[in-house]
């Protein structure tokens, strides 16, 4: 073949600058390995998400410091003044050590502050027991929180004497619990509503998207040569607005195709007006001019003065033979410019008039032809003999086969498919589209048919499969 790799052709009607420009800002690559929107926009709130959870927690542990730091030291002050309120008639008491062993007796189940009584000497006379949390926080969000404890003396007088010390300790277990449990409960909330904010948001991308998955799908059709797709116009302005413009840009497409198609329709009807009135021309003109000058040649070699004259009738002779010559030529080109019609022999005739001429040419070539017997579309099946007159021409003069075959079918849906395959030496390395490839991408293009050139298996031959739409055959 003449061309050096593989191409897929397709009626996608993109072949002018207008039709590039219009497609150019809506290429989108289904195949893509980059994140979806969806799923990008979902990422970036959930990103959010969790930075909000953790400046939240930056913030609740700063306020828990200070709660159990101000608790702590709110405990201390109270338990200082109960202190000094139970002693302040404690000259007038008549047992100042026993109203003290009361006083920590009365601190037992104390949620923030611990008591002891020393004696004079410094004996230990009696402690209290604080309270214990029936829901007591994990020991590092203890180590996380509790501050260094506070402690202070108050010295007990009595009219005697110094009576003992009674000791008071900040203990922050209890608080600490307290907050651990609002910590829980504050984050519990926080995360709720943010698995609450993302299910919304997914759900709302996803409706809001919706109509993109259309246009995804309609950006295909419309790749594949599809101008009928239209998308309607409903969900959120911009995608409203997407659905719009694709709209208009199809319409346009579709145009410029049906305008494409009409020229080049065009043209292959004053290509063949040109080719029939050459060959009008050679045969009403060309034709009796040669004619008549082979009569008086034939005069002239039968003439009794020149038929003594030997060198006279060898150059006559001469003439005559290259006169013969030049009418066997000019019959040729008739038939080139004027050859027996796909409608009189019929699309298998056709075709085999083709492999029967390259046939004797190359006789150690093996062809194998299939075609239906049913009828197929008259402009079709002169296609389909054009193609696979060039096909194999090149095959031939560039991939030196051993075997070539063509095959036509008509699938279900009254599409005629061509695939002609040979087991040259495939295709060239330089992958320039020669002239015999522009002219059958012109016969597929021109009806709205797919053109794939390929190599065969192995590397070895190439495949050309060409699928024409559905058209009834002309009755």
């Amino acid at each position: 073949m003449d061309t050096g790799v593989a191409v897929s052709l397709k009626p996608q009607g993109l072949k002018n600058i207008g039709k590039t420009s219009l497609l150019s800002g809506f290429r989108l690559e289904s195949s893509s390995r980059t994140m979806s929107l969806r799923a990008s926009l979902i990422a970036w709130i959930g990103l959010v998400l969790v930075l909000s959870l953790l400046v939240g927690s930056v913030l609740v542990y700063w306020h828990s410091v200070q709660k159990v730091d101000v608790e702590m030291h709110a405990a201390l002050a109270v338990g200082e003044h109960t202190v000094h309120n139970a002693f302040d008639d404690a000259e007038e008491a008549a047992n100042p050590l026993r109203q003290a062993r009361l006083l920590v007796a009365d601190l037992d189940g104390d949620r923030h502050l611990k008591a002891a009584l020393f004696s004079a000497n410094g004996t230990l006379l009696a402690r209290s027991v604080p309270l214990e949390s029936s829901r007591p926080a994990p020991r590092w969000f203890f180590d996380l929180l509790a501050p260094s404890p506070q402690v202070t003396r108050i010295q007990l007088p009595s009219p005697s004497g110094l009576v003992g010390t009674i000791v008071l300790e900040t203990d922050s277990h209890n608080e600490i619990s307290e907050v651990w449990s609002d910590v829980i409960l504050t984050l519990t909330v926080l995360a709720l509503f943010c698995l609450a904010n993302a299910a919304l948001v997914f759900w709302a991308t996803g409706r809001a998207l919706q109509p993109l998955g259309g246009a995804i799908h309609a950006f295909d059709r419309i790749g594949a040569g599809d101008y009928s797709v239209r998308l309607p116009a409903h969900g959120p302005l911009e995608m409203e607005r997407v659905s719009n413009g694709l709209n208009d840009m199809v319409k346009q497409l579709a145009a410029m195709q049906r305008r494409e198609r009409q020229l080049e329709e065009q043209l292959v009807a004053v290509q063949e007006e040109e080719r029939a009135e050459l060959a009008q021309d050679l045969h009403d003109e060309v034709g009796p001019l040669l004619f008549a000058v082979g009569v008086d040649l034939s005069a002239l070699r039968t003439h009794q003065a020149l038929q003594s004259d030997a060198p006279m009738r060898e150059r006559l002779g001469a003439a005559q033979d290259a006169l013969s010559r030049i009418q066997q030529h000019v019959k040729t080109m008739l038939q080139q410019l004027r050859p027996p019609t796909v409608a009189n022999l019929g699309l298998l005739h056709s075709v085999e008039r083709i492999v029967g001429f390259w046939r004797t040419r190359y006789p150690n070539v093996l062809f194998r032809v299939a075609v239906p017997e049913e009828p197929i579309d008259t402009d079709i099946a002169g296609r389909i003999v054009r193609i696979a007159q060039e096909s194999i021409s090149n095959a031939l003069r560039h991939g030196h086969p051993t075997a070539i075959e063509l095959e036509v079918r008509i699938e279900g849906d009254r599409t005629t498919a061509l695939r002609i395959t040979d087991d040259g030496s495939g295709l060239q390395a330089d992958g320039h589209a020669g002239l015999g490839l522009r002219g059958i991408r012109h016969q597929v293009d021109s009806v709205g048919g797919s053109l794939v050139i390929a190599p065969g298996a192995g590397g070895r031959g190439v495949i050309v499969a060409v699928r024409f739409p559905p058209r009834e055959p002309m009755q």
